[in-house]
């Protein structure tokens, strides 16, 4: 028999407690599995105590809802959608469900974790068909389930005195006031590391889809694909396809990537057996995308500052067989661009932290509320500091622009955000544009040309400029996407001249004077994956970031190299993406 009280097994998503009752008891009496094996340890930990744990996460910031559910290798392929779905339904409920869980006490009574106790007591009062047993530990459900007439009574309660008729009435105020965006196709990237475009449309026609065409407009019928008419290595599905367990995915010969999020390295136009660098790499679909579109031939260098980040970066290449990626761990703005390693780079694409506006499926709205109800604040509505956010937004990608074209080598330089706000799109091109004189924007032909919608003229921008930009809105079917490529048009001046050379001079100063105050600080969340990383025998000193490679630098070798423990400890680190 189990000697822990039932509060103790009940707080059974930690791992040490479990631990205990496997070492020294055959049977658990609260949720009656014969503990014989590893086995009952993951059922423990498998769904409501990860759910608690992405809660967790999402109120340090230490990634959005699709990362750390979906885009996660912690949650289960077969779990990803239903995990979804419960922590944005409960984000949704987040308010009601705190107040349910304060007048009744359930977390304290049966000793529950506070996030674990908000998405077991979403599913209780409001999910239908009630707890999910699936990958779950029965011993909870059982614990809170003997709790479900209390948790009803105060669920009642709470919907009288708000009078509403319905739960639904009880979710927040902007959740159930605001329209459905329209449902944009699945959009899929075809690996061409693993194979053309064609062999993948043929693969999915074997599996019973239908390729049709149409030019890219209306909807799909279901059970119908088609080719991407602006993106050529993008295949579009009907609205809410499931493909994330998909074969084709997991062994990495196809990437769920939105279109819009494919157009940058396209437009970057990376070529076989060159050297591109991606500034802002992590979480990788770009970085992967340059690799497919160069063949696997050449190299990419890949930045980013943080190391749980770059630790998705090398998961998400390597999936996709990319064995040409070179990552850093290292603040792009801090790279010297006259390091003789990276004397052949030819393209870089700049893809910098940015506020998200565009993305159509964004779920910062309720994480926000979420954190503001459980620190007891008001959610924030200060246009003023709105406005000064996208200021500093917009500084430190006008500073990484500016700092790529500083390579000497590079001949184009691919910028994009997902932002509809024309300050960190129209505006920094234009700011980009006067302060150098070596680089201008690159012809329409160059960037997406058959796509319609094209930049705005503001700025100081003029029609041919804005001509020349791209912009992709929610109602095209996309996440809102911004994408302009700068072309090269006068040679570098040489290294013994560059601090004369006045334009150069100029676009060098203005990048660092503004990458000084303007670069986003992820200290924060890089020590706090420090921080849940187990120590293991010698401490190993930070005060250097290590450069993580991906792969050999030779070419003959196209096989990743095997990470051992290394890899090990950065799958116990949280992943944080956009």
């Amino acid at each position: 028999m189990c000697h822990g009280s039932q509060s103790e097994c009940a707080r059974a998503g930690r791992a040490a407690a479990v631990l205990r009752l496997l070492r020294e008891d055959f049977f658990c009496r609260i949720c009656g599995f014969n503990a014989l094996s590893q086995f009952h340890l993951e059922l423990h930990i498998i769904f409501y105590e990860r759910a608690g744990d992405v809660l967790r996460r999402l109120e340090a910031r230490r990634g959005s809802i699709k990362t750390l559910t979906v885009g996660s290798d912690d949650v289960a392929a077969e779990d990803k959608r239903r995990m979804y779905a419960l922590i944005c339904q409960t984000l949704k409920y987040s308010e009601v469900l705190r107040l349910v869980l304060e007048r009744s006490a359930i977390a304290e009574l049966a000793g529950l974790d506070r996030c674990v106790a908000l998405v077991l007591v979403h599913d209780v009062l409001l999910r239908r068909g009630g707890l999910q047993r699936g990958g779950a530990d029965a011993g909870l459900n059982r614990l809170v389930g003997q709790h479900r007439a209390r948790l009803r009574a105060e669920l009642e309660r709470i919907r009288q005195e708000r009078g509403a008729a319905s739960n639904g009435e009880l979710a927040a105020g902007h959740v159930r006031g605001a329209a459905a965006a329209a449902a944009g196709p699945r959009f899929v990237r075809v690996n061409l590391i693993a194979g053309p475009v064609e062999a993948a449309v043929a693969r999915f026609e074997a599996e019973g889809w239908r390729l049709v065409g149409g030019g890219g407009g209306g909807e799909l019928e279901p059970r119908t694909f088609r080719r991407d008419p602006h993106v050529p290595d993008v295949l579009a599905f009907p609205a809410g396809t499931e493909l994330h367990a998909h074969a084709l995915v997991r062994d990495g010969s196809v990437v769920l990537q939105d279109k819009a999020s494919c157009m940058p390295a396209h437009v970057a136009r990376p070529r076989p057996g060159g050297v591109a660098l991606d500034a802002c790499a992590a979480p990788g679909n770009k970085t992967s995308h340059m690799a497919s579109l160069m063949g696997n031939r050449g190299r990419v260098f890949a930045f980013d500052k943080d190391r749980a980040r770059l630790a998705t970066l090398e998961r998400l290449t390597a999936r996709a067989r990319c064995s040409i990626v070179a990552a850093r761990c290292a603040s792009f703005l801090d790279v010297d661009p006259r390091d003789p390693r990276y004397a052949a780079v030819e393209c870089a694409l700049v893809d910098p932290s940015c506020s998200g506006s565009g993305i159509v499926d964004r779920m910062d709205a309720l994480v926000d509320a979420h954190i503001a109800g459980v620190r007891g604040a008001a959610q924030p509505s200060d246009a003023a500091a709105d406005a000064a956010r996208l200021r500093r937004l917009a500084d430190f990608q006008a500073a990484a622009v500016l700092h790529a074209m500083r390579f000497p080598g590079v001949q184009r330089v691919s910028y994009s955000t997902c932002s509809v706000h024309a300050e960190e799109n129209e505006a920094v091109v234009a700011r980009v544009l006067r302060s150098q004189a070596e680089f201008s924007l690159a012809p329409r032909d160059q960037v997406i040309p058959t796509w319609p919608r094209r930049g705005l003229e503001t700025a100081g921008l003029t029609a041919a400029q804005a001509a020349s930009l791209v912009r992709a809105l929610p109602e095209d079917g996309t996440h809102g996407f911004f994408v302009a490529g700068f072309v090269r048009t006068a040679p570098p001046p040489p290294p013994a001249a560059e601090g004369s050379a006045g334009a150069t001079a100029a676009a060098a100063a203005e990048s660092d004077r503004i990458a000084t105050a303007a670069e986003p600080d992820h200290s924060a969340a890089a020590a706090a994956a420090a921080a849940v990383e187990p120590a293991h025998g010698r401490k190993r000193k930070r005060s250097q970031p290590r450069p993580v490679r991906l792969a050999v630098a030779t070419q003959k070798n196209t096989t990743p190299r095997s990470a051992g423990p290394a890899k090990k400890r950065a799958r116990r680190r949280t992943a944080v993406v956009i």
